[in-house]
């Protein structure tokens, strides 16, 4: 088999995830399921890309890859070898720069070889060799402190290439830099790899965007989260250089884009979704209780989505959306699942439109607004499910809501969720929070939220 920049993929596999899943224990002893019966392989030539949402445990499932992390259950296998210890023949580029300020450029690259064994001479060879190819030959005695954003990043790149690692990982390498800087640097790095006996034999990149995927990978990978489990493998055969405005790509970035969206939409729930014109069919696995969780996503930002779509009458495209927020895909689309549980919005497809509800919450005045963001949260299932124990019981205690919820949605980050049913209860004006627990807002109560305080007040109005 051949890789799309000509080199072979032949023989067993480079890296491989064999029934991998991985949980986490919490400071309160419970327990953080984070991937789930992972089943992944990378081989000698490609460039496999790692899509989902954040949260999703693609940065857990790549360090469980390297050796970095144990999986809790299945195998890691490198080159046809159960993996023991840590990977010597990968190198990882974080999100971050991670440069010690300290050292010049020129001395933290040679950070990547110092345990190698090499003599001086040696090293020095190595070090200039990746210099002269990232490009950093007026920058090797200045200190990190002294460059950009994106030249720190290839001081990164380079101390990961100077030890000619057999697989370069990318945890969102990219993110942090600007479109301009990001797109040169990556394109780069793309170079280096399809060149005939470069540095670069095979990439694996993880990241959130979606078109930086399809431009740069041979073969992409969607997790769905809660737990992370492969969604779907898509084999990507576009010529490169590839071209961002064909019909060819925008198919493909579409196809991931329907996978993403297809588990994490409420109105997308149940059955089957079509992923392109092969026929190929996704099946969700949705998973959770009758208490139903709620994305963790501040009111703030719903009604930031519902002004943003308020000037779209006929809609908007989620990825569109992201690009107008600000925000990585996976935000959007928590911000987008959040709207439509609350009937602020609704998806047809692909869209995002403003219902009449979401409008008349726009134009409301602030009490309105409470009022009518309050009445949406009574249809909830945490919400009525809440409402109807302190109805009961009186006050519900932090521990045992925070208890409730981890054991409805186990995958999922119980004190967040609590803490966001807090915050939207306070604001919809029906939920408040004081050392007795959870109860029904009174409207003495108001005045308190509304300015910012988190105890119930006893001065009666």
């Amino acid at each position: 088999m051949m890789g799309e920049n000509g080199k072979a993929m032949s023989g067993p596999p480079l890296g491989e995830l064999r029934g991998v899943s991985k949980e986490f224990l919490e400071a309160d002893g419970r327990r953080l399921h984070v991937l789930d019966s992972v089943d992944l392989q990378i081989y000698e030539g490609e460039w496999l890309a790692v899509l989902g949402q954040s949260g999703c445990g693609k940065s857990t499932m790549l360090r469980c890859l390297l050796g970095l992390v144990e999986p809790s259950r299945g195998e890691v296998w490198s080159a046809g070898r159960r993996l023991d210890g840590i990977r010597e023949d990968a190198a990882l580029v974080f999100q971050t720069f991670a440069l010690f300020p300290w050292l010049t450029v020129e001395q933290n690259i040679a950070v990547g070889v110092a345990a190698k064994g090499m003599d001086a001479r040696a090293r020095q060879a190595a070090v200039w060799r990746v210099v002269r190819l990232i490009g950093l030959e007026h920058y090797h005695a200045a200190y990190p402190g002294d460059l950009s954003g994106g030249m720190r990043q290839r001081v990164g790149i380079a101390r990961a290439l100077v030890s000619a690692p057999d697989l370069l990982c990318l945890d969102e390498a990219f993110s942090e830099l600007d479109v301009l800087t990001a797109e040169n640097l990556r394109e780069d790095v793309m170079r280096l790899w399809q060149g005939k006996g470069g540095p670069i034999k095979s990439v694996l990149m993880v990241t959130h965007t979606l078109e930086e995927a399809v431009e740069a990978a041979t073969r992409i990978c969607v997790l769905f989260p809660h737990p992370g489990r492969v969604g779907l493998v898509l084999d990507n055969s576009l010529p490169y250089p590839r071209d961002t405005r064909s019909p060819e790509f925008r198919e493909l970035v579409a196809v991931i884009h329907d996978a993403i969206t297809s588990c994490a939409l409420p109105d997308r729930r149940a059955g089957s979704v079509p992923v392109g014109g092969s026929g190929k069919v996704l099946e969700k696995n949705m998973r959770g209780g009758g208490l139903e969780s709620i994305p963790c996503v501040p009111v703030g930002q719903i009604l930031g989505l519902l002004s943003a779509l308020s000037d779209e009458p006929a809609g908007a495209n989620i990825y569109d959306l992201s690009d107008e927020l600000g925000r990585e895909f996976g935000g959007t689309l928590a911000l987008v699942q959040a709207a439509e549980m609350l009937g602020f919005v609704k998806t047809p497809k692909d869209e995002v439109v403003l219902t009449e509800l979401g409008r008349a919450l726009l134009d409301g005045g602030l009490e309105s607004r409470r009022h009518l963001f309050g009445d949406q949260l009574r249809r909830l299932p945490l919400f009525r499910w809440a409402l109807a124990e302190i109805k009961a019981t009186g006050p519900i205690e932090v521990a045992r809501l925070v208890h409730e919820i981890a054991r409805a949605h186990p995958y999922e980050k119980a004190e967040r969720v609590f803490e966001t049913m807090v915050a939207w209860g306070r604001f919809g004006g029906i939920l408040n929070l004081d050392r007795d627990g959870l109860y029904i807002m009174q409207p003495r109560d108001l005045r308190g939220v509304w300015g910012g305080m988190d105890e119930r007040s006893d001065d009666s109005e």
